[in-house]
Formats: structure tokens, sequence, C-alpha cells
């Protein structure tokens, strides 16, 4: 079952298409990280899923229930947050969420649960003008979650915490998505989308260039092995109707072999034909110079 589904969802202002015929599947359970470079349309996509601007069909589907047709009882069992968090500044961190729970009925206990999950106990009397960028986050990720969602959609929403707090956070993502939380959000942090995300989506220019497991996007990745041998040009001449070579350095050559059984073919050739090894190098490849490659490859 998905989380949430698009049918070709596009969305234009003036002449200018921000978001073209854009299917999300988001896999209920998940943990969808939605990436893009600023202006691809990540944050009109999110806006589109909470109602926040109005689609003129019926392209966008939630727990199976359309958006247009379902919208109070979906956004009932949403948390969101949104580019920065939204709450009363003259009100402590408590009271923000005291205020919430006239609409929700959760009591304190819920209240002191939440300020737990998000390490902002100790600050629950303070003014939430008086809060550090980081713990403002936090509050928002609080006031998201307060009411128990299913869902959780979430733009950007590890912008200023320090290490430590992105590392807390991470934790809590992973935490909510095992009590059976679905998490879509969107991050320019991609090292942290790499560890937390089971699942990636990636948009550029309104259109979405890939969408799939985390696995499925990693395995398609094109990998170097470096070789130090004896004599490189003997090695690139034997090698380049087989393989994609350069000479990586003096005495270096890199090898392209994205699976066992062409590394295997790699060894194999090197060897029988006297070539001497040295030193055997992986050059692998994170989420990072995938995302990049694949932007670059788009506009090729």
């Amino acid at each position: 079952m998905e989380s949430i589904s698009t049918k070709e969802l596009s969305y234009t202002i003036g002449s200018k298409a921000i978001l073209n015929n854009i299917s999300l599947n988001v896999p209920e359970g998940s943990i969808y990280g939605y990436l893009g470079r600023n202006g691809a349309g990540k944050s009109t996509t999110i806006k589109l899923l909470l109602g926040l601007l109005e689609e003129t069909g019926d392209k966008i589907f939630i727990q199976n229930k359309s958006l247009k047709q379902n919208r109070t009882e979906i956004l009932a069992s949403t948390g969101n947050l949104i580019e920065s968090p939204c709450f009363y500044t003259k009100l402590t961190v408590f009271e923000n969420l005291k205020y919430l729970d006239i609409i929700f009925e959760k009591g304190n206990k819920r209240i002191d649960e939440v300020l737990e999950l998000v390490d902002l106990q100790k600050e629950k009397k303070k003014k939430a003008s008086a809060l550090s960028m980081g713990m403002k986050q936090r509050l928002g990720i609080a006031m998201a979650i307060f009411h128990d969602p299913k869902l959780l959609i979430l733009d950007e929403p590890l912008n200023g915490l320090d290490p430590q707090g992105i590392f807390e956070m991470r934790k809590l993502f992973q935490h909510l998505n095992e009590q059976g939380k679905t998490i879509f959000l969107s991050s320019h942090i991609l090292s942290e989308l790499e560890k937390t995300a089971t699942h990636i989506g990636i948009i550029e220019g309104g259109k979405m260039i890939f969408q799939g497991t985390k696995n499925e996007l990693l395995t398609r990745v094109e990998k170097d092995v470096i070789l130090k041998v004896n004599n490189t040009e003997k090695a690139v001449s034997v090698l380049h109707e087989l393989f994609y070579v350069s000479q990586h350095s003096p005495g270096k050559i890199s090898v392209r072999a994205n699976d066992d059984k062409k590394f295997s073919l790699l060894l194999k050739t090197v060897i029988e034909n006297g070539i001497e090894i040295y030193d055997i190098e992986s050059q692998s490849t994170n989420l990072e110079q995938i995302f990049i490659n694949l932007i670059s490859k788009n506009h090729d």
C-alpha cells in the first residue's frame, strides 16, 4: 500500500511549468527522501500534498484517499513542518503545545512525552522567541508529531541543527518509523538521507528523474577500481576493449567495474597478460556523488 501517490501531477504559474507529470509512489512505512536542487519543485510538491496550493485535477492520494475529496480527514492524520517552524513566539514551549492540546485533547502527559522525544524538556518554560534556531526546529517537529499522525511531511527538518542535533533527529525519525509512521522528507543534507532514507525520489526541472529504493539507486552507480600496476601503458592497452579505463595517476589506472563479475574478469585479464598488481583500491560513491551524476546526465 502506498501512503502517498500522485498521478502525473503538474503545476504551473502563468506560463511556467513548476511540476511536470510527477508520479510519486511513497510506500507505507517508508522513510522517503525527496531530493532536488533549489527551484526543482520540491517545496511546490509538498505544498500541493498538504493542500496549501490548489491543483486543478484529482491527482493526489494519501492512504488511498483523494486529497481533494477527503482533505480534512487526511490532514487530521498528517503532521508537517514546512520551510520554517510556525508557532506563537510570545508563548513558552509548553504553552505552544498546550495550545495544540485544545484541538487534539491529548493531555499534559503527551506534551511531556513529545518534549522528551525532541529533547526540549529543559526548555519547556522558555519563550519560543528566546530559542536558538536549532531549538525552534525541534519545537516545530514536536508540534508536527504531537497528535501522533500516521504520516509526517517534513521540508528541510534539519535546518539549524548542529551535528549532535542532526544525530538525535535521525534517531527520532528512525524511532517514529519503527512505530509504523511514514516519513516524507526533503533535505539538502544528502549524507544524512543516505543514513536514514529507505526510498529516494529525485526531481530536476519539475520532472522525476529517479524513484525507487535507496539500494536500487546505489546499485545503479558506476563504480571504479584503481589498480597500481608495474606497466600502466600495457594495462590500458589490454583492458580498453573490455572496460572503460583511464590513467588515474603515475603507476595507477582507474577501471570501471560495476559488479563482481566485471571485477573478476578485470583481475583475470590483468594476471593472464603478465601485469603485476601492487595495490587495489575501491573508489566508493556516496549519495551526493550519485545525485550530481544524475543531474548532470539529465542535462546532457
